[in-house]
């Protein structure tokens, strides 16, 4: 299975899922200073313009390289990215991950819970997909909150599932599924 990018930016009155471009070199300077946000992703702990350059590279070669979609979450007035969507591969068919960030800054202002709505309504209807699953730590609320207002459906916990550099954790497991359009 491959995944393109949508023909047009995702937008509603909230927010703005597009392409990143190397002028949001600020967002990811703002990510790379919430130790949460390196520890689970691919933003560089160690912020410079020559890293978040990079960063934003990789992203663009996610689609190339057949692992999905990434895209700058960015505020629907103004354009500005504050935060990052990305629409990942599962090894079963028809299925993706969903995963988010938003810089502390811009959190509860809905951007995340507008762009995985937006992007997930775009992946059941216009590409095919048949389910959306997002993986997030019992202790964070917040993102289960999100999940929720998005639509998805709370499934059950994995235990010790998520592996980072320096611990494990469970993951409660959501979903969306085509049916739930």
């Amino acid at each position: 299975m491959t995944l393109s990018y949508p023909d047009l930016d995702l937008t509603d009155e909230v927010a703005r899922l597009r392409r990143w471009c190397e002028t949001d070199i600020d967002c990811i300077g703002q990510a790379a200073m919430d130790p949460g946000i390196p520890e689970g992703t691919t933003v560089p702990a160690l912020y410079t313009p020559d890293a978040a350059r990079a960063f934003i590279r990789r992203q663009w070669q996610r689609t190339e390289n057949g692992e999905g979609v990434s895209m700058a979450i960015a505020a629907a007035e103004s354009d500005e990215a504050l935060g990052l969507l990305w629409l990942g591969i599962r090894p079963q068919a028809g299925v993706l991950g969903l995963g988010y960030w938003v810089v502390q800054g811009a959190r509860q202002r809905g951007l995340a819970s507008h762009g995985a709505r937006l992007a997930v309504d775009w992946a059941l209807r216009e590409a095919g997909i048949a389910r959306v699953e997002a993986w997030v730590e019992p202790e964070n609320v917040a993102s289960q909150s999100l999940l929720t207002v998005a639509g998805f459906t709370r499934e059950g916990v994995l235990r010790s599932f998520l592996a980072y550099p320096t611990r494990r954790a469970d993951a409660v497991v959501f979903s969306r599924i085509a049916h739930d359009r």
